[in-house]
């Protein structure tokens, strides 16, 4: 009975331990934060997202037609889909050419996929487009190719 019993209080104990709130206590104790804290991204997919902006603000349609894979899809804050390719082609063909910056990159990959993540600004003509972007990769071959797309523009700030 007493075995049982202490088997009873040991489950329940680890069970009330799985279920609890993680806590991620910040440097000086308070309030844990529910935001990634900054990183240094490292990796393969640094450099791709890297050549991704400069071919962007080359308007290089090439690039993209090859970084991008034929099936891709591109998300936007309002929960439309669009085939990737088309929508890249379009963006790459205002006049005058929008101009990409970015910040805060973050990068995850595997052997054959990885993620990217960042928050941009695209200048136009009169105007700033801010706002985040999620990029998925695959691995064709030895390239990596853009899977799906997640634009959002930041619309807070009044940008639609």
């Amino acid at each position: 009975m007493k075995r049982s019993l202490w088997i009873v209080v040991v489950v329940l104990s680890l069970a009330g331990a799985a279920m609890a709130e993680p806590r991620i206590v910040p440097q000086g104790g308070g309030r844990p934060s529910i935001f990634a804290p900054p990183v240094t991204p490292a990796g393969p997919l640094v450099d791709v997202v890297r050549e991704m902006v400069t071919a962007f603000n080359n308007q290089d349609r090439a690039y993209f037609q090859k970084m991008i894979a034929p099936d891709a899809i591109w998300f936007d804050e309002d929960g439309h889909h669009m085939a990737a390719g088309v929508w890249m082609n379009r963006i790459l063909s205002a006049t005058p050419p929008r101009k990409l910056t970015i910040s805060n990159l973050r990068v995850s990959n595997w052997d054959t996929a990885g993620w990217a993540g960042f928050n941009y600004v695209v200048d136009e003509t009169g105007r700033q487009l801010k706002g985040t972007n999620t990029l998925f990769f695959k691995k064709n071959g030895n390239d990596w190719q853009i899977a799906v797309i997640h634009g959002a523009i930041d619309t807070f700030a009044g940008a639609h």
